[in-house]
């Protein structure tokens, strides 16, 4: 493995205002010796928040209504919280692979550790097949783990099927834990009945998850994601209306040839506690390297911005990076 270094880094600054930190991040609930076994932190974004929650809440949305450009916000009520933005190069695909599991074992036991439940969003592809390894995990409570889906194909559900045949049967989640998008809609109709299964469960009795006191969006504790070599993620492909979307919504359809389906939003990506994207191959080398190194970047990968956001490379995908190349020479 090789770590790579601060400098090739682009620092993001996070712009979502939150109340708290809901759950801990595995920074919080893990040694410090255990935290980077196989890369470096970054510099960190910032991200801002709040004291006391609900009066400092109030005063955002009201400083939002009058449209003043937040100008009636109190500046000693606001505080910055470190994120993290990290990259980690690892040796292979199989390395990368357990990082993966790593990062959702991990994570899971943190989170049911203070609450009740763990929220975790997956794509398809290879990301899903690198979770065939959470088959031999321990420790964790799966009936408390409630599994979305980043995107999906409507009506085939490939993402739910791979899951399914790849490991979460065999770790003996509850179906009803496993929320797969209905099937028969357009794509807006899927698209908003998948977003209210996840405000139905944000919304319940427990603590399972919750919803974001500004922006109103669900809080995933955990979103993996994949980005391809034209730097999409979920189905947000470049210059499309997904990555354009003001809308707000959680989830988008999105209808392209050939391509049916249903994706979370950046702004719900964003919005998550932790999100770790995963690139491998030289094929993406240039992509990666664009999301990472270059400042003007519209990629959707680029757009990843959540208050913790992990890169998870292997060596050919992180082969063009400025860092990468220093490490090795």
């Amino acid at each position: 493995m090789l770590a790579i270094a601060s400098q090739a880094i682009v620092p993001r600054v996070a712009t979502r205002v939150v109340p708290r930190r809901r759950v801990p991040t595995r920074a919080a609930a893990t040694s410090p010796s255990s935290l980077k076994p196989r890369g470096v932190v970054a510099q960190p974004a910032k991200r801002v928040a709040m004291r006391p929650a609900a009066a400092f809440a109030a005063s955002v949305f009201a400083a939002k209504d009058d449209d003043d450009d937040w100008e009636d916000i109190d500046p000693d009520d606001i505080e910055f919280l470190d994120g993290e933005f990290v990259v980690e190069a690892f040796d292979d695909e199989d390395q990368l692979a357990k990082a993966l599991c790593a990062e959702v074992e991990e994570n899971a036991k943190a989170c049911l550790a203070e609450r009740s439940g763990f929220t975790l969003a997956v794509p398809g592809g290879s990301v899903a097949k690198a979770l065939a390894g959470l088959k031999d995990a321990k420790g964790i409570d799966w009936s408390k783990v409630h599994l979305f889906f980043v995107n999906e194909r409507v009506p085939d559900g490939k993402c739910y099927k791979l899951a399914m045949d790849t490991w979460v049967s065999a770790v003996g989640m509850p179906d009803a834990n496993v929320h797969k998008p209905d099937a028969g809609g357009t794509v807006e109709e899927e698209a908003a009945a998948y977003e209210a299964q996840m405000r139905t469960l944000a919304e319940g009795d427990d603590d399972v998850m919750m919803l974001d006191e500004v922006n109103g969006l669900p809080v995933f504790d955990l979103i993996l994601l994949g980005m391809g070599a034209d730097g999409h993620v979920g189905s947000i492909y470049p210059d499309s209306d997904a990555l354009k979307d003001e809308t707000g919504a959680a989830v988008l359809g999105v209808d392209m040839p050939g391509k049916r389906s249903i994706t979370m939003s950046l702004p719900l990506i964003n919005t998550a506690e932790r999100v770790v994207v995963a690139a491998s191959g030289t094929k993406k080398a240039e992509t990666v390297r664009a999301v990472l190194e270059d400042d003007e970047s519209e990629l959707p990968g680029a757009c990843v911005d959540a208050f913790s956001t992990i890169f998870f490379l292997d060596s050919g995908a992180a082969s063009k990076l400025v860092a990468y190349a220093e490490e090795e020479e």
